[in-house]
């Protein structure tokens, strides 16, 4: 009755009245439909397995690095007792924190191309920071693969 006045006053439809001769579906549920899912944790996790790849191979490299190559009489220098065993060592060391780092953003790469365990695939990009690689680049691209896994947690289960 007063949505039938309004109508006659103003010539409009009220809302209540425009949809309630719609009949309802009682087999719809918005809670069914799929949100839009984006490409950020692909490429994240492309970038984060890139830099976890590069990383590795530096650290490897540094791992067999011939110390023959290294000018001894700086070091000597520094500290006589230094012998080129010693620094084999301290390379064999720290290559291998380094290599056991680097398998971190490579696992959080492969979460974030799956999806899962939103955690862990951040832990693999804050780690991926500090692996350094050739020239900085897997920190860098550690870097963005970090960010856009930070945001796109919605999409990860």
């Amino acid at each position: 009755m007063i949505e039938e006045k309004i109508k006659e006053t103003t010539g409009y439809e009220s809302k209540s009245s425009q949809y309630s001769n719609v009949p309802e579906n009682p087999n719809f549920n918005a809670a069914k439909i799929p949100a839009q899912k984006s490409s950020k944790p692909l490429i994240a996790g492309i970038l984060l397995m890139i830099a976890g790849v590069l990383a590795l191979v530096s650290w490897i490299s540094v791992i067999t690095m011939d110390v023959s190559m290294i000018d001894m009489s700086v070091l000597q220098e520094l500290d006589p007792t230094i012998t080129p065993e010693r620094i084999q060592e301290i390379l064999v060391i720290c290559g291998t924190i380094g290599c056991i780092l680097a398998i971190i953003p490579i696992l959080g790469g492969i979460l974030a191309l799956k999806r899962k365990l939103w955690g862990i695939s951040l832990a693999g990009g804050i780690v991926g920071l500090f692996t350094i690689g050739p020239i900085f680049a897997s920190s860098i691209l550690a870097l963005i693969g970090l960010i856009l896994v930070a945001t796109s947690k919605k999409e990860f289960h």
